[in-house]
């Protein structure tokens, strides 16, 4: 589906577009500068109404459960509030981000004005593994007051179409700051056109998806990269026990570490950046390791059968046969070695006797491996990939280790539920968006010239 000037328009009318899209984006510049006043208000005014848009409601389409859908939608009206936003922008801007600075030139003694200033054309090219991102990221660059082009990942469904048309009706002036295309990835001369246009490109995935974006992209064209992370969990013995110890009431049960863990894999699949793919256990006697996989397997089972897969039928098919299959290869591989897995409905944890950091299989099947605290800091290997880690200690062990993960190359250090969670200031993989998305300009007084 695709969105131009405030309206969804045909394939056929996109061509005529993209020829020309270097034009249209020169014409809105010419005009005053979107007031962002304007934008945060218009957020404001969808995000108090979220719950009631057929596109929200349209959501479980794409396999999110009721607790994960009302979980978005809390963080998406704290985030897109008009006071939120405010406070977001004086965090990551500084407090009087919205006020010219007078400089002074040390010799000549002029006098110029700094301030912040849009970057300028953003190409958003989105990951299809977080709901609802594309318009998020798009928000994000508006509220910067850029222009921004969206390439909408594949399993989009019109969600993001249908919640930007109801900002523009906030809000018509954000319409011509507003470009939705989809694309294909390997459509190259559409991709290099949108490509060409952009003062910086907003890229969402692994390597190879930066990859890609680096070969397209100008020299002169910043790439600003949220590619692929990895996020775990670290466990004590007594962080184990203390949970495990906890879980002698119902109410007790659902607010155990180990708990609160197997709900981030169970709600998210393991598909985001900050998803637990697997745990580190400060051991290094793998009985220690089998022992654990056996206290976990029963809370990730009935965490699973609680929170059961959301995903049409089709899909839960092929996503099950596809996990059989690479259990099956790793329980061939790991034949005559000290590797096992543990098998549960729906769900599986594979102990392992290596320390590397890697991916999982996903949708809810885990890995568990050895590392003591004392080798936290080999995880540096790893520090451009490190993102979240869930850490499930003693209070007593708590700043040791929480600052070993830091020093690691971990960027957030939480507990298992909240690892996909946003709290409004937070950064992104360490870094504050929106100082990514402005630049800082000055100007010399025309007294002075």
């Amino acid at each position: 589906m695709n969105y131009v000037n405030g309206k969804i328009i045909t394939e056929e009318e996109c061509q005529p577009i993209l020829e020309n899209i270097g034009q249209m984006i020169l014409s809105t510049l010419e005009k005053p500068p979107l007031d962002i006043n304007l934008v945060i208000e218009a957020c404001d005014n969808l995000v108090k109404n979220i719950h009631q848009l057929e596109a929200i409601k349209r959501l479980p389409e794409l396999g999110i459960s009721p607790l994960l859908m009302d979980i978005y939608l809390s963080q998406v009206e704290q985030m897109f509030s008009a006071q939120a936003i405010r406070e977001r922008l004086a965090t990551e801007l500084g407090e009087h981000y919205n006020q010219p600075k007078e400089l002074t030139y040390s010799y000549s003694k002029a006098r110029a004005t700094q301030t912040y200033a849009p970057l300028g054309v953003l190409f958003h090219i989105t990951a299809g593994n977080v709901d609802v991102l594309p318009f998020l990221s798009l928000l994000e660059g508006l509220v910067c007051g850029n222009i921004n082009i969206i390439k909408l990942p594949k399993e989009d469904m019109g969600i993001t179409v249908s919640l930007l048309d109801e900002l523009v009706k906030l809000e018509p002036a954000i319409k011509e700051y507003a470009y939705i295309f989809d694309y294909s990835s390997r459509d190259i001369y559409a991709m290099k056109k949108l490509a060409d246009v952009a003062d910086a490109i907003v890229v969402w995935g692994g390597d190879e998806a930066v990859k890609a974006v680096r070969s397209l992209a100008d020299p002169n064209t910043k790439v600003i990269e949220w590619g692929h992370k990895i996020s775990f969990a670290y466990a004590t013995m007594s962080g184990v026990s203390a949970a495990a110890n906890k879980a002698d009431t119902e109410s007790n049960q659902r607010n155990n570490a180990l708990e609160k863990l197997a709900m981030n894999i169970c709600l998210t699949n393991q598909l985001f950046c900050s998803s637990c793919q697997g745990i580190f256990l400060d051991t290094d006697d793998m009985q220690d390791v089998y022992d654990f996989c056996q206290t976990f397997r029963p809370i990730l089972e009935r965490v699973s059968q609680e929170n059961p897969f959301a995903f049409d039928e089709g899909t839960k098919l092929f996503t099950q046969a596809r996990v059989t299959l690479e259990l099956y290869h790793k329980e061939i591989e790991n034949r005559g070695t000290a590797n096992r897995i543990f098998k549960g409905k729906d769900c599986s944890i594979t102990a392992l006797t290596d320390s590397n950091l890697e991916p999982s299989i996903m949708y809810r099947n885990i890995w568990v491996k050895p590392l003591k605290r004392e080798s936290l800091l080999g995880l540096r290997r790893y520090k451009n990939y490190l993102q979240t880690a869930a850490l499930i200690c003693s209070k007593d062990e708590h700043d040791e280790l929480c600052g070993k993960l830091l020093k690691a190359g971990v960027v957030k250090v939480s507990d298992g539920f909240d690892m996909s969670n946003y709290a409004v200031g937070e950064a992104h993989d360490g870094v504050f968006t929106l100082r990514c998305y402005t630049k800082i300009v000055s100007a010399k007084h025309k007294d002075d010239n």
